[in-house]
């Protein structure tokens, strides 16, 4: 029994090793997972992004809309009327010369005809249609890439917190481990009569109280882990560990580089091409068309047959007033450019505001971190001292437990003061737009 025992384990074997091969970013993702991934996967796969190519494809159709206007237009029209009266010739003839007969004109006329117009100048109306499509294409795509930009601060705030989950277990079980090697120090005590067995229960029930922050670091860190992959639309391993980003602010000078500022320039200038568009109202259109019939009367009034008829020609249109239409509008484009400008003064305006706050919190982590070394180096001799007065039963559990408590909360404090530091500079940075 043992060959065929052997077949299955290389046959596991082989299995194992093509799955390695076909999917090695799975298995790599597994062991660790960057900020940068995280970015680059809520950029590539979150809905919002497949609006890039609907928006490039509907600007493809509407340009080609547009261009069918340099096309012939057929028209078919149809038409039956009765009429209370027809035209009628009245003529006087000498006596004694022959009279023509006047052929009588039906009151019931019919036309069906095929009418053919041809735009010949159009005074660049479809040209500046066409240019203000293209500028709604840039600004609708630099929409879309602004929301995707947003992404990035709220992948910020779930990858950051993890780390912070990550910490405080490690320190929750650093501490976990302290108390545990104190409680059996104490048990001995105890049993050597030095000691009281409510030492033993404090410490007991401080281990119960460690458990239920375990178990609220664990269920928290476990749902931020499934909106980090639901955020990036990606499958993330909870036993992959989250690498802590290294950032270096370039300066501290303001500089903005967000997209939408970009956003209103493109806004601004399709304002500006509106404005001219305007200006084409006042040119000459020139067209060409062309009809074919058939009905009765024809183009020969005095014909009561159905007979068909065809006839062409140009035409030529001109509004050169419209009573300051035209001026009105260019004044109310002007006005919303005006508005645009103010809409961006505001903008940076709070920009700089939030920039400074950013700022600010980089100076103020950075400070408390030079101070958290200085705290814990303090807390640990305390606690050591608190250990020894337990130990010859100086002070009780309670009162060692209060110190040791003291010096995880400022390891804490260290270990969230650097996690908050490199998130503050992450929140600077993007708040100018280099992230």
């Amino acid at each position: 029994m043992k060959p065929p025992r052997q077949n299955n384990i290389s046959r596991w074997g082989i299995l194992a090793t093509l799955l390695a091969l076909l999917f090695p970013a799975a298995i790599l993702a597994q062991d660790s997972i960057t900020l940068e991934y995280c970015y680059s996967q809520a950029e590539k796969n979150f809905p919002l992004r497949r609006q890039l190519d609907m928006l490039g494809n509907s600007n493809t159709l509407k340009v080609r809309n547009l261009n069918k206007a340099y096309l012939p237009q057929f028209n078919i029209n149809g038409s039956v009327s009765l009429q209370s009266d027809v035209t009628e010739v009245s003529i006087d003839f000498p006596q004694g010369a022959s009279v023509p007969i006047m052929p009588e004109l039906s009151k019931d006329w019919y036309k069906l005809t095929l009418d053919v117009n041809q735009v010949i100048y159009d005074g660049n109306v479809t040209h500046y249609q066409k240019q203000v499509e293209v500028y709604n294409l840039r600004a609708d795509q630099k929409a879309v890439e602004i929301e995707l930009y947003k992404l990035k601060e709220r992948i910020n705030q779930i990858y950051f917190s993890i780390l912070l989950f990550d910490q405080n277990e490690t320190l929750l079980q650093s501490n976990k481990q302290r108390i545990e090697a104190k409680l059996l120090e104490v048990r001995s005590g105890i049993r050597n009569g030095a000691m009281l067995e409510m030492n033993a229960d404090l410490l007991q029930a401080e281990l119960v109280r460690l458990d239920q922050q375990f178990t609220e670091t664990r269920m928290d860190r476990s749902t931020s882990y499934r909106m980090l992959a639901e955020l990036i639309s990606t499958p993330v391993n909870e036993t992959s560990r989250l690498s802590i980003p290294v950032v270096t602010l370039p300066g501290t000078v303001f500089e903005d580089k967000r997209l939408e500022n970009e956003l209103f320039s493109i806004q601004r200038s399709r304002v500006d091409l509106m404005r001219n568009m305007i200006t084409t109202k006042w040119n000459p259109k020139i067209f060409a068309y062309g009809q074919a019939g058939y009905g009765r009367p024809s183009l020969n009034m005095l014909d009561d047959t159905f007979m068909p008829w065809w006839l062409f020609g140009a035409k030529l249109t001109w509004n050169p007033w419209n009573w300051n239409q035209n001026k009105n509008e260019k004044q109310i484009l002007t006005i919303q450019n005006d508005l645009l400008r103010t809409q961006q003064e505001t903008f940076d305006k709070n920009l700089k505001i939030s920039s400074e706050k950013d700022l600010g919190e980089v100076l103020k982590f950075t400070e408390l971190i030079s101070k958290d070394n200085q705290a814990i180096a303090l807390r640990e001799k305390i606690t050591k001292t608190a250990s020894s007065q337990l130990d010859n039963g100086v002070i009780t559990s309670s009162d060692y437990l209060a110190r040791l408590n003291e010096e995880t909360q400022a390891r804490m404090n260290f270990e969230m003061h650097k996690v908050q530091l490199i998130k503050a500079k992450l929140s600077y940075l993007y708040t100018l737009g280099k992230l």
